[in-house]
């Protein structure tokens, strides 16, 4: 009775280790079996395309950084993924440029700065890249030098001598012929190309419409000044639209070297290279200033 008591005590013991061991192992195979680093899972679980896509049918939650548990890795598939497609905010097309600047017109700038005489070389320079920006006959010349004749010309630079010429030259020729040399317009380096500098004379043509004249003997003797003397550029006076248009597009072909140097006007020279630019430059140098001219009477 004792074994057979003994028996039966020994069995309830066992009965009893066996359940408490039941209710501990249970929740730790489940804590087991959720361990996404555990081999055997790794062998007998099939592998998901994509682990944050959804599974047909179901609803998926992704859990908010907020409810995690303190310590819990955090999920990849926790937060949203929103594929931003590449953009360049420069993009001239674009509709919206964020974050770029319109590309600043330096030479503009400088102009403003000189004042008076700023705003008549930027005025003329105006029409000028008018005429390069369009086709026609003047534009087709230039272009024998150069195939974007606009984009050379909206480089150049402009500075001011204010110590120039500013007489006119009265002197005899062979006979009664008098000639007469107005103070020099503008000047530039030949052939000199894109960003060169372009100097004009403040006491020119380009500024002003008259000068005083000093006569000139070719025996010598004291200098005789004289009255004041209508100034010109080509045909059109001084100070006056078209004329600063004709000085600006002759320079421009000494830039390109599409015109021959003419220092000091040797041997006529100049006036020859202002009537080749008036060759092929004339109506368009009247129709820009006609058109300026209309505008501003509106």
């Amino acid at each position: 009775m004792y074994s057979a008591f003994r028996r039966i005590r020994a069995a309830i013991v066992f009965l009893a280790v066996c359940t408490t061991s039941a209710d501990i192992a249970a929740p730790q195979t489940a804590k087991f079996s959720g361990h996404s680093g555990d081999p055997f899972l790794l062998v007998n679980l099939p592998l998901a395309a994509n682990p944050c896509a959804k599974n047909p049918g179901s609803t998926y939650v992704a859990p908010s950084s907020a409810s995690a548990a303190v310590g819990d890795t955090p999920s990849v598939c926790d937060e949203a993924r929103t594929v931003v497609p590449a953009v360049n905010p420069c993009n001239m097309t674009s509709a919206v440029r964020t974050g770029c600047e319109i590309p600043k017109d330096v030479v503009q700038a400088d102009l403003d700065a000189m004042g008076g005489a700023g705003q008549k070389i930027a005025r003329a320079r105006e029409k000028v890249l008018e005429i390069l920006q369009s086709e026609n006959a003047c534009k087709a010349w230039f272009q024998e030098k150069d195939p974007n004749p606009a984009a050379t010309f909206r480089s150049l630079n402009y500075e001011l001598d204010r110590k120039g010429d500013e007489l006119i030259l009265e002197s005899r020729d062979v006979g009664d012929l008098i000639i007469y040399r107005n103070p020099y317009v503008a000047k530039v380096y030949q052939g000199d190309g894109a960003n060169a500098t372009v100097t004009l004379n403040v006491h020119g043509a380009f500024f002003h419409s008259d000068a005083r004249v000093v006569e000139l003997r070719r025996e010598g003797g004291p200098i005789i000044m004289r009255g004041l003397r209508m100034t010109n550029v080509g045909q059109y006076a001084g100070n006056t639209l078209p004329a600063q248009v004709l000085a600006l597009l002759h320079e421009f072909g000494h830039v390109l070297n599409l015109l021959p140097e003419d220092f000091q006007n040797v041997g006529g020279k100049s006036v020859q290279n202002t009537n080749e630019v008036l060759r092929y430059c004339r109506s368009e140098v009247e129709s820009k200033v006609r058109r300026s001219a209309l505008s501003a009477s509106r």
